[in-house]
């Protein structure tokens, strides 16, 4: 298998997060479905500016995962606020490896809340996925098409997937290097130890695969890779952050790495610096962010505004000098969600969250005229988890009778003990509306078209209904059994062998 070796003796790495660049597009595989930014340069990356945030869940959330949800998101938290300051913090603490795997949990098809609460908090403090972008296509070339190179382990110019190698002139022109060493900030081919070779493939777009090196190697994915090519999967779960997590936000963070920056809106001047702040100026890291939780008022159940102080550091003429300031906050930084999200993706996702597009980009306040950073991040978050239930498949090009084949819940609370894992939502009661989604796809890529079609009966809670086929409107195959507990259900139907085919969803 073709590849490039970049000669290297770095052994760890991260990528940064930022808005989408003009360059970024899907058609060279940097977005991919679920992106909500790309990765930037060294130099380039986008933070918080502020020492403490503020999170909170809305009745959605605690309708759906109760106060087991709650513990699961604040135990992802804390993860985060355990973290020591950037300027103490040893790298060599933290381990390669953080995953691990439940046994009944991954029978169950259950993912873990807590992990990708984890991802999610990462990402949305400024890193991507590392792996995925190792090596990444900035500029098309005509080298890079598989008719110019012979063809490799027998696959031909016109299989459906092709390998491309590029010879090293191709950096930083054509191919850009987005993974950085935390101890020297160098690009670096490295995830977490181990070394990773790259190569371009095509099917329907280009794009850069990225492989371990060893291929008896354990992956050492970080946990900012979740979620791409390095899913956690069913009954996956992360103990912690990895060498490499905890080094990009060192970096960030860190009050070695001094950008100029504005303050987030809403920030005044408290005590000497009432009446006048210094706001645009250049700020090293804050060297620590503090998730707190959002006030509420234990009668209406809405947030109340909290204000917090904090000693702000800048460099003005060339002086360092510290003012006090304080922000007042009347909603959550962070607010956790829950929501049909699936509606519009066949592909339907995990859970859905806040792009990238209000993220301040100060490149031309730092010298870095229409770059694409550094920046600052803006609140509000919204993390909404998917309210994904019954999953069933079927493939009719295969099988006239349409078998279908299906997964449980997809969101549990587990760990590496003995104790069943915790499925959510939890227990309702009463009477509510239920979703049945068809995603009825026909054709084959890339001409493959996906149209749903929804069924939303009402019933109470616990009631059971089968979803049936027929041909001929007279003879009806039951096709699976959902049942009415608050989540969504999707069928996704691929080519139907016959002609014509009806569907209905009956009360069982």
């Amino acid at each position: 298998m073709a590849c490039l070796l970049v000669s290297t003796v770095r052994t760890h790495a991260f990528a940064l997060l930022g808005p989408f660049a003009p360059w970024m597009q899907a058609t060279n595989g940097v977005i991919q479905p679920g992106d909500i930014g790309g990765p930037m340069d060294i130099g380039s990356g986008y933070r918080w500016n502020v020492p403490v945030v503020t999170y909170g869940f809305d009745k959605s959330f605690l309708d759906y995962f109760g106060t087991n949800g709650v513990a699961a998101i604040q135990s992802a938290i804390q993860i985060i606020n355990d973290l020591p300051p950037a300027s103490s913090l040893v790298l060599t603490n933290y381990p390669f490896n953080t995953q691990s795997f439940n046994n009944t949990a991954q029978v169950q098809g259950l993912s873990d809340l807590k992990s990708q609460t984890l991802t999610i908090l990462l990402e949305q403090l400024g890193l991507t996925h590392p792996t995925r972008n190792i090596f990444v296509i900035k500029q098309w070339s005509s080298a890079f098409a598989p008719a110019n190179y012979p063809s490799l382990y027998g696959i031909s110019a016109n299989s459906f997937l092709n390998y491309v190698i590029w010879p090293d002139w191709f950096i930083p022109d054509f191919i850009v290097m987005r993974n950085f060493d935390p101890q020297t900030f160098s690009a670096s081919q490295y995830i977490n130890g181990n070394l990773y070779d790259s190569l371009i493939e095509y099917g329907y777009y280009y794009y850069v695969y990225s492989y371990a090196a060893d291929s008896f190697a354990y992956g050492n994915f970080a946990v900012a890779d979740n979620n791409s090519s390095a899913s956690l999967g069913a009954g996956g779960f992360f103990s912690g952050l990895t060498y490499d997590d905890v080094g990009g936000l060192c970096y960030l963070l860190s009050t070695n790495t001094v950008q100029y920056e504005t303050l987030l809106p809403g920030i005044s001047g408290i005590g000497a610096n009432s009446n006048s702040f210094v706001n645009g100026a250049w700020r090293p890291g804050v060297d620590k962010i503090t998730f707190v939780p959002q006030p509420v008022d234990s009668l209406s159940g809405s947030f109340l505004p909290t204000t917090n102080q904090f000693t702000d550091t800048c460099i003005t003429n060339g002086n360092i000098i510290q003012q006090q300031v304080q922000r007042v906050i009347t909603q959550p930084d962070f607010l956790f969600s829950v929501a049909d999200t699936g509606r519009g993706d066949v592909n339907t996702p995990l859970l859905w969250r806040t792009g990238t597009t209000n993220w301040i980009n100060n490149a031309s306040a730092n010298g870095n005229t229409n770059g694409e950073g550094p920046g600052v991040i803006q609140p509000p978050i919204q993390i909404v988890f998917n309210k994904l239930g019954l999953q069933c498949v079927s493939f009719g090009r295969f099988n006239e009778d349409e078998n279908v084949g299906s997964a449980e819940l997809p969101w549990g609370t587990f760990d590496d003990s003995t104790n069943t894992p915790i499925t959510y939502p939890i227990p309702q009661t009463g009477t509510n509306q239920m979703t049945v989604r068809m995603w009825l796809e026909r054709g084959n890529y890339p001409t493959l078209t996906a149209t749903s079609f929804e069924w939303k009966p009402t019933s109470v809670i616990g009631s059971q209904f089968i979803f049936q086929t027929t041909t001929n409107m007279q003879t009806w195959v039951n096709l699976f059994t959902v049942t009415n507990d608050g989540t969504v259900c999707n069928y996704l139907n691929n080519n139907p062998a016959s002609p014509s085919r009806f569907y209905r969803l009956m009360p069982q």
